[in-house]
């Protein structure tokens, strides 16, 4: 990946970090690393939702199922159980179904959600563009919810 021109692409220093540690070789490690930024976290969150929306929905649900397999067996987790089922959860939750991650731990989430980011915002053959064109959707999203709401644009106080 051409790192050298792809940060300088991304709109935050959050997404820049995110950029960078999605292009190293164990995406999911690199991402986990950046639990210290507030900011980064956020947007690895949104991040996600982007990823997973794009990847799954219309779909149908035991692609889900399936894929949650494939990538817990590919990172040697286990691949049912526990784990699986939070995974499920989690991606389902970002396509609708927000209640099946109550009682997921907040740790848990972010765990799974660097393995899901590192696996699908970077598959083989996708050009550098989308991955950048994914990462602007997200800092995009965290922009809008972001908003200030008691604060009417363009209007002074006088």
């Amino acid at each position: 990946m051409g790192q050298t021109g792809t940060l300088d692409k991304a709109a935050t220093a959050a997404g820049r970090l995110i950029l960078e540690a999605i292009g190293e070789e164990r995406p999911a490690r690199s991402l986990s690393r950046l639990s210290d930024s507030p900011r980064a976290v956020r947007l690895l969150r949104e991040l996600f939702i982007v990823a997973v929306r794009r990847s799954f929905v219309g779909r149908d649900p035991r692609d889900i199922t399936r894929y949650v397999r494939d990538l817990l067996e590919y990172q040697s987790l286990p691949a049912e159980g526990e784990l699986a089922r939070e995974a499920e959860a989690m991606i389902r939750a970002a396509i609708g179904e927000p209640e099946l991650t109550h009682g997921v731990p907040e740790l848990r989430r972010f765990e799974l959600i660097c393995h899901v980011v590192g696996d699908l915002a970077r598959p083989p053959g996708v050009p550098e563009a989308e991955l950048i064109a994914l990462v602007d959707q997200a800092e995009k999203r965290v922009a809008r919810f972001d908003r200030p709401r008691n604060r009417v644009v363009g209007r002074r106080a006088m």
